[in-house]
Order: structure tokens, then sequence, then C-alpha cells
């Protein structure tokens, strides 16, 4: 084909339906079950600010796979492994993450309402998995701050203080968030 039998149409008529409630629902269903923690079906691998950040990607995403036939049955029943979830949620979130203060973000700590796992020197006895409930800033002498943690745990639906004031050193953080409690 030639240059000159090129045809551009500037009045083309756009075509197409927006994202339904119902494809919402069910993409909303679908990311939902991707990003749930294997160890605690009300938790999640990753924070739902995150969660929130990828959800018009993953919506656009099932409403054109569901929309082309591309959701049939060629692996009905067969979940997604944990790694390729992880790998999509780096990928699309290390633009944002670029944007912040060059920093180690592992250094940095966990947050509120992510899962630790707890090998401090002192209370063995409490070693174990637990969530951040709070985190405490202190200032030190030479005019430095420190970060300080509270664990907890969940027991029947009411928040229990295992272990307050807890150094990050203690702390391994794990890839587990609520919503809360």
């Amino acid at each position: 084909m030639t240059v000159e039998n090129t045809r551009i149409h500037a009045d083309t008529e756009e075509t197409g339906e927006r994202i339904s409630e119902e494809e919402k629902e069910q993409a909303a269903y679908a990311l939902g079950e991707l990003v749930r923690s294997p160890s605690a079906p009300d938790a999640s691998i990753m924070p739902s600010c995150d969660v929130e950040a990828v959800r018009p990607v993953f919506e656009l995403g099932w409403a054109m796979g569901v929309r082309h036939g591309n959701t049939g049955p060629a692996l009905a029943g067969v979940p997604v492994d944990r790694g390729t979830v992880a790998r999509a949620f780096v990928l699309l979130l290390s633009e944002r993450l670029a944007g912040c203060l060059a920093r180690d973000v592992h250094a940095a700590g966990p947050v509120v309402w992510q899962r630790v796992r707890y090998h401090g020197s002192l209370l063995r006895s409490r070693h174990g998995l637990y969530w951040i409930g709070a985190v405490h800033e202190y200032a030190l002498a030479c005019g430095a701050t420190e970060l300080r943690y509270d664990l907890y745990e969940i027991r029947a639906e009411h928040l229990v203080t295992v272990v307050s004031r807890v150094r990050r050193q203690s702390l391994t953080p794990l890839p587990e968030y609520r919503a809360g409690v």
C-alpha cells in the first residue's frame, strides 16, 4: 500500500461501553482473591492503598478479557501463583516508589496493620507472628528520633496488646496487611 492510498477518518465514531457494575463487581472479587493472604483469610498480601492503586487497571483488564471471550475454562480453578501477583504489584507501583525520597523502603520499618515476626531478645516466650497496631516516634538525646512498635493479636474481634515499644531490629516485616479489626 502506498501513501497515496492512506485514508484518515477524522470523524470516526467511538464504539464501546463503559465497564458495567457487574464487571466491576466480578473484578473486585477476583482482585480480592488474588491479594488474599493464604495464612489469614481476612488479611491481604498487599496494603489496601496499593490494591486501590491497581484496581482501575485490573478492572480494565478484566472487562477486556470477559468481552473478548478470553476468560474461558483453559485454566479454570487454577489460581495465579502469589509470586506473579506480587511481581505485578511491584512493577506497577515501582514508578510511584521512584517518586519518593531515595531511601531504603524495607529499612523504614513496617506500617500499622502489617504482619510481622517478633524475634526480640527479651520475652522469648512472646516470639511469633503479630500485627503492628501502633507506631510511636521517640526523641533521642542527640536530636534524632527512633520508631517503636506495639504488637497485637486479634482475639474474638478484639485487639490484645502482646508487646509494646518494640525496636525495629526485633521485627521482620511480612507481606501481609489488614484493613483493620
